[in-house]
């Protein structure tokens, strides 16, 4: 327990779609006047050094942001991403190796009217984010668990969000308390919109499909995006990631379709690679 650290993982494929997908979530979430509310409760560490000895272990960053760094047409359909990535080289202890985790892009990515909370139950990740966003007033960072994160800061008092769940998925059972997490948030806050990113493992450790499942069958309006960046093994290793975003704003779908088509030409194998956004329930 308490033994995943995402910087040997920082950069890879499976952020570069997760990240783009933030991206057009926060620009979504943030076109209206209103103010949000934005959780996040699987935050890790917020900043990665891609040339630290948890990235370099496997180089995982070499399958994501760096064949697509210098992208054109990715730059012109979502800057925010090249944005805030060259914002976190400019952070005072940074350098131009850094990549920013989820809570960085939210944070940098939302408006000073709205409220960002950013949990995570690990010790050092949670220390590196009150390095972080200890002087930004209105970021909360806090050492908890995500259930109850969601009972604790749902519902919010600005009523428009994102609840962003990025589990680590280290044992079977943080697929059903991702699915436990969704309905509980969806009982207290029924309009929020509500994000799972899930891995696309070998056939022998994969329960994506299941996953994908229990969360369609809590009934509400579900959108799912995923990439294969190659053939899925049998016993070992991550083929690809997807998202089910819960409650998707109006036609994400559309602004999501050409991100997702570059990301399948840069990152993916043609022969055994794929891509999919599919909405698997409707809304009203």
């Amino acid at each position: 327990m308490l033994s995943y650290r995402h910087g040997f993982h920082a950069g890879n494929h499976a952020d570069v779609l997760k990240h783009m997908t933030l991206c057009v979530l926060m620009r979504s979430l943030t076109e209206k006047d209103k103010p949000a509310t934005i959780i996040d409760t699987h935050s890790g560490a917020g900043l990665y050094d891609l040339k630290a000895k948890f990235a370099t272990k496997n180089s995982e960053f070499l399958s994501g942001i760096e064949k697509i760094r210098n992208n054109q047409k990715l730059q012109e359909l979502v800057p925010e991403f090249y944005e805030v990535v060259k914002k976190a080289h400019k952070e005072p202890f940074a350098s131009d190796s850094m990549y920013p985790g989820s809570p960085y892009f939210e944070y940098c990515l939302a408006r000073d009217c709205d409220s960002l909370f950013f949990n995570d139950i690990h010790p050092a990740e949670y220390e590196s984010l009150l390095q972080i966003f200890k002087r930004k007033n209105h970021v909360r960072v806090e050492l908890r668990p995500c259930l109850e994160s969601i009972v604790a800061l749902l519902p919010p008092l600005k009523k428009r969000g994102i609840i962003f769940i990025d589990p680590p998925y280290e044992n079977e059972q943080e697929y059903r308390q991702s699915v436990d997490a969704i309905k509980k948030g969806l009982g207290l806050f029924k309009q929020g919109i509500f994000v799972l990113w899930y891995p696309v493992l070998a056939r022998m450790q994969d329960h994506s499909k299941s996953l994908v499942q229990q969360v369609k069958r809590l009934n509400a309006p579900l959108l799912q995006v995923e990439m294969r960046v190659g053939a899925q093994g049998e016993d070992y290793g991550m083929c690809g990631s997807g998202m089910l975003i819960v409650n998707y704003p109006y036609k994400l779908e559309e602004k999501l379709e050409p991100i997702v088509g570059e990301l399948y030409q840069e990152l993916c194998d043609p022969q055994t690679g794929g891509a999919r956004i599919e909405i698997l329930n409707e809304k009203d």
